[in-house]
């Protein structure tokens, strides 16, 4: 555990692809949710 505390600083390459999730994520939530609420709405609600 404490060998770990020195590597903190360095990025691996790999993480590139989280990163590039990590922008696109917060752009896409808000969708996922609209999309989320009216599957549930026509449900429910029969909208």
């Amino acid at each position: 555990m404490t060998k770990n505390l020195g590597n903190a600083r360095y990025m691996p390459p790999k993480d590139t692809k989280v990163s590039l999730f990590g922008k696109a994520a917060p752009a896409l939530f808000p969708l996922v949710v609209a999309a989320l609420g009216y599957v549930i709405g026509k449900q429910f609600f029969g909208i």
